[in-house]
């Protein structure tokens, strides 16, 4: 019975296994201390702590045999588990189930008496008996079970493995003349594997159905070993058509791997299957047919996955009829049937989802538009990728495009992402205001619907399901050689990459890279290396800018809450001379030259010329609140270095005033 831990007590913890009672309440439960295998720990702490990554591959370790000896995992509120109840609660009319809580491989092994289950409200999924074959269906299985009292069925998926066709039967896309064709269990669950051992998967008490299975994963309790034959995303080609649902989609025998999925993961699948066929004491992997079938890796694909629409014939007939408009777009069921008969080789294929743990059987799609797509959901977004040849969906009305990456998955490429220089036309406006004129000609001929257009992810937005994309060219070109930044990581100092501005105020820029990785540029930084005085004349929101990582600091919150930012500072300077480091003679040789030209050096005293400072920034003072200055103001001023002795490394010295 699955349970939760309610609350850690003395002599053992309380178990909420949802079960009611005779009065109407929920039955308590209570595992003792004692009853707890030595595989785990009690720990007396009254948090929810969920369990970690470390402790599940230590149990999954110590279940194989393979960790090392005392590896624990924790008890405490909030954990869910599957205990077993104790042979003194058979027959009694307690209120509190007595439990004990064995290691994952020892409950796997635990069968259910035939006493134990008088009624069919009594089955419980998970239950683990002894069934017979009574007859084969075209689906499967079915089976009785507790001395022929109650009856059940095995799905085909759910027989442990699937058998592949061969070249040559079956390939014309025509029924074949033996019904029993594709019954292959026929041949395997009979004589003394007719008589075998099941866990039941469902129970349905108002039909009276009962479903069981003998898949290796669910025998064992494991879901993390389900037969899945690769990761999302991967695409496979030559796949068989193995069994056709009419209307509904279609099994497919992938081919054997070529050596590169002979992993640790499915030695361990293999390992898992052998012993509990041994130990439960089916012996089917005895037999050879059945073998084979357990090495078939399949996949699953559904009707409107399985093909790209028709286009729309033009033919000038009016669009009236709604049940034309109804089916317009789907793939129809004779079309279906002719393109996925049983052993037809499929081209590509590629896998959609690994989530259906129960049947082991991946999803995946056939379509042309799904199998070339550039990404299935957004999570496989990578801010700074590039994505070429996407297809524009719509023009915004606010001037910005959408496009579509593939399977469903669209971003927006907002308006001052449309071309490297800002819309002059329009600053008065905001960065979102309306094009000019001419923009609007331009983008109707470059982002019309249909037209392929190479774009780079700025952020994307997993859970909101959004993401912002960018089609300057400069940003495009520019991160072909490896010099893109969406990590504050990657921020090294000297690296130079392209970002476009996302802010200007008269104390300098704010220039934005990739997953919202943004650094400063200080206006007294634009005056000392490029002379700009103003940085709001020379630069707008939305221009592209080639900047050099100064300095990424890590810093930690003022609010006390104990997070962390960063303080990324750039220069839009990003020719840097490399000079040798002087020898003492050249040293003592540059001072005299610098004396004779009237440079002064850099000591308390020296008397600077006139006309060889420049203000950069004047910073008013700071006043109370009766209005005498705390701190008075100053002016920064910048020397050049050929006016002073004893500098260099630089072109200019910063001095307060």
């Amino acid at each position: 019975v699955r349970g939760r831990i309610a609350s850690v007590e003395d002599h053992g913890c309380l178990i909420d296994t949802g079960l009611a009672s005779a009065s109407g309440g929920r039955r308590r439960a209570f595992l003792r201390f004692e009853n707890v295998d030595p595989d785990y720990e009690v720990v007396d702490d009254d948090g929810d702590e969920e369990m970690s990554d470390e402790d599940e591959e230590s149990n999954a370790r110590d279940d194989k045999g393979e960790g090392k000896k005392g590896a624990r995992i924790k008890l405490n509120p909030g954990r869910v588990y599957d205990f077993a109840i104790l042979p003194s609660n058979v027959g009694s009319d307690a209120s509190i189930l007595q439990l004990s809580l064995p290691r994952t491989a020892a409950l796997a092994k635990m069968r259910t008496a035939p006493s134990m289950m008088p009624v069919l409200s009594s089955l419980q999924p998970g239950m683990l008996t002894e069934v017979s074959v009574e007859a084969y269906a075209r689906n499967g299985l079915c089976v009785s079970f507790h001395r022929g009292v109650y009856r059940g069925a095995i799905d085909e998926d759910h027989l442990g493995g699937h058998r592949g066709c061969e070249e040559g039967k079956g390939g014309n896309g025509t029924r074949d003349k033996d019904e029993n064709q594709g019954m292959w269990w026929k041949g395997v669950f009979r004589g003394r594997h007719s008589k075998f051992t099941a866990r039941i998967v469902a129970v349905d008490t108002a039909t009276k159905v009962v479903r069981f299975s003998i898949q290796p994963h669910i025998l064992a309790l494991r879901g993390e070993f389900a037969a899945f034959p690769l990761p999302v995303g991967t695409i496979v080609e030559g796949a068989r058509v193995i069994r056709t649902d009419a209307g509904i989609g279609a099994l497919l025998a992938l081919p054997d791997a070529d050596g590169g999925e002979d992993n640790e993961a499915t030695r361990l699948r293999e390992n898992i299957a052998r012993r509990m066929d041994r130990e439960l004491g089916n012996r089917l992997l005895d037999n050879g047919e059945y073998s084979a079938a357990s090495g078939v890796r399949t996949a699953y694909v559904h009707i409107s996955k399985s093909m790209d629409a028709p286009p729309e014939k033009k033919d000038g007939r009016k669009k009236n009829d709604r049940r034309q408009q109804k089916g317009a777009g789907r793939t129809s069921e004779a079309l279906f049937a002719r393109h996925f008969s049983v052993n037809t080789r499929i081209r590509s294929l590629r896998i959609l989802s690994t989530s259906n743990l129960i049947d082991g059987i991946a999803s995946c799609a056939t379509a042309r538009s799904i199998v070339d797509a550039h990404v299935l959901t957004h999570a496989d977004l990578v801010p700074g990728r590039l994505y070429r040849n996407v297809p524009v969906v719509q023009l915004l009305d606010g001037g910005g495009v959408l496009v579509d990456l593939g399977v469903g998955t669209r971003g927006v490429i907002p308006t001052m992402h449309l071309f490297d220089k800002a819309s002059h036309g329009s600053i008065g406006g905001g960065v979102d205001a309306a094009l000019t004129a001419y923009r609007q000609k331009v983008r109707q001929a470059k982002y019309r619907v249909g037209q392929g257009v190479d774009v780079r992810c700025l952020t994307v937005d997993v859970r909101g399901r959004t993401a912002v994309l960018t089609a300057k060219k400069t940003l495009i070109a520019e991160g072909e050689d490896g010099s893109v930044i969406s990590d504050y990581g990657e921020a090294e100092p000297g690296k130079i990459a392209a970002g476009f501005i996302s802010k200007v105020d008269g104390t300098g820029l704010t220039v934005t890279f990739y997953n919202n990785v943004h650094g400063r540029v200080s206006s007294r930084c634009l005056a000392s290396e490029l002379g700009v005085e103003d940085p709001r004349t020379n630069y707008t929101v939305g221009d592209v800018v080639a900047a050099r990582v100064v300095q990424c600091d890590r810093r930690r919150n003022r609010n006390g809450d104990g997070g962390y930012f960063y303080q990324l500072r750039l220069s839009l300077k990003t020719a840097v001379e490399e000079r040798p480091e002087p020898s003492v003679e050249e040293e003592k040789a540059d001072g005299a030259a610098k004396a004779r030209e009237g440079a002064v050096p850099i000591a308390a005293g020296s008397v600077l010329a006139a006309k060889r400072m420049k203000v950069l920034q004047l910073v008013n003072c700071v006043r109370r609140d009766d209005g005498s200055p705390t701190y008075p103001g100053y002016a920064v001023v910048a020397v050049k270095s050929k006016f002073l002795v004893g500098s260099r490394g630089s072109d200019a010295v910063e001095f307060k005033l």
